[in-house]
């Protein structure tokens, strides 16, 4: 009875020697695992190599990327900074330069004067008034209250449109309608979109 008893407690103490092997070699990986990474990701390098390589491998790099030649650098003297010569322009880009020659100048668009297109002339109770437009059109009426809001076509010689009519002193205000379309004298005062006539 004792010697089974015995052989019981060795298997159970084998098994549990076994069970804490087992928990140490998970835990050597696990921890293992960890220093690797903490190792290598953020381990410099740069630190291990002599001062003087590094220099080396930055003159280098530097030189390579700009392609410096040494007539290029100039040492510097006490209290001074270095200085690099700046590279001449090329024959190719000055050719691809824009010269003062080439630029045209913006051409000034300047507003037409204005021409007299209203003449009065005339004593007594009426007046004589001679109307003038001077635009490109196919058709030229004007309509006003002195026209009693009728159209009255004016008639085109010379390149101008113009008609007289007999109106009494006073303040008018008038259209043309030109090709159909109502419009102001453009020579003329204007208020609320429409010519102003004042007869004397």
């Amino acid at each position: 009875m004792s010697e089974e008893i015995q052989d019981n407690s060795k298997k159970t103490s084998k098994e549990i020697w076994l069970f804490l092997i087992f928990v140490d070699i998970v835990a050597l990986c696990v921890f293992g695992f960890f220093i690797y990474r903490a190792f290598f990701n953020g381990f410099d390098f740069a630190s291990l190599m002599p001062q003087s390589a590094v220099q080396e491998e930055e003159f280098a790099e530097f030189s390579a990327e700009d392609n410096l030649s040494v007539e290029d650098i100039n040492l510097p003297q006490e209290g001074e900074t270095p200085s690099v010569k700046e590279e001449e322009p090329k024959a190719d880009d000055k050719a691809n330069e824009p010269t003062a020659k080439e630029e045209k100048p913006v051409a000034e668009v300047k507003p037409e004067p204005k021409r007299q297109s209203v003449f009065i002339s005339g004593t007594g109770k009426t007046r004589k008034v001679t109307f003038k437009y001077y635009g490109d059109a196919n058709k030229v009426s004007i309509i006003s209250g002195f026209t009693m809001r009728k159209p009255i076509a004016l008639k085109k010689s010379g390149g101008v449109w113009s008609t007289t009519l007999i109106i009494y002193p006073g303040e008018y205000r008038y259209l043309y309608i030109v090709d159909g379309k109502e419009m102001p004298d453009p020579n003329a005062e204007q208020e609320d979109g429409r010519s102003v006539l004042i007869v004397k």
